[in-house]
């Protein structure tokens, strides 16, 4: 299977996750990991499962993930395995928002197959530390992320097949 990740981050958070996931999807073929501000107007030719996302920043996506999207025209990605995640803090998503379901709109009309509900990954507030080094992610996550990338795959590779 050959993969995208794509990514935008802050404070580092939500490229650990992206590596977790490229790491994962790289044990059913290859996965390229690439940030937003290099993300290609054009995917690779042979993508089969293009991941994206991003922190949530004042509700929503950052402008460098949102930016990816100016240049994916509509049905572009049609037929082609995708997902979306982001990272924030634990609080209710009415509360705090979710750059991934802001992701999965933008991938869903640009005509990919989604092949799971967008997904959080949790970073809180260390105590005593000061709020310019921003959140750390919540211990478990990273495990958590290459858990569901393993799923993507499973999904996206079964769902694939049954189409043939």
């Amino acid at each position: 299977m050959n993969s995208i990740v794509i990514y935008a981050s802050h404070y580092g958070n939500t490229k650990r996750i992206a590596e977790a996931i490229a790491g994962e999807l790289r044990s059913y073929g290859t996965a390229q990991l690439v940030a937003a501000e290099e993300a290609p107007a054009v995917l690779p030719a042979g993508t089969e499962l293009v991941v994206i996302g991003g922190p949530t920043e004042a509700h929503r996506m950052t402008p460098a993930l949102a930016a990816v999207f100016d240049h994916i025209k509509p049905g572009a990605l049609t037929g082609v395995a995708a997902a979306a995640f982001d990272t924030r803090l634990r609080w209710p998503r009415w509360l705090s928002g979710s750059a991934g379901a802001g992701v999965w709109e933008k991938l869903h009309h640009t005509g990919a197959r989604m092949v799971a509900q967008a997904e959080s990954f949790f970073v809180k507030y260390e105590e005593g530390a000061e709020k310019s080094e921003g959140p750390k992610l919540e211990a478990g996550e990273l495990e958590r992320a290459a858990q569901w990338a393993a799923a993507l795959a499973e999904t996206a590779r079964s769902e694939a097949a049954a189409q043939r």
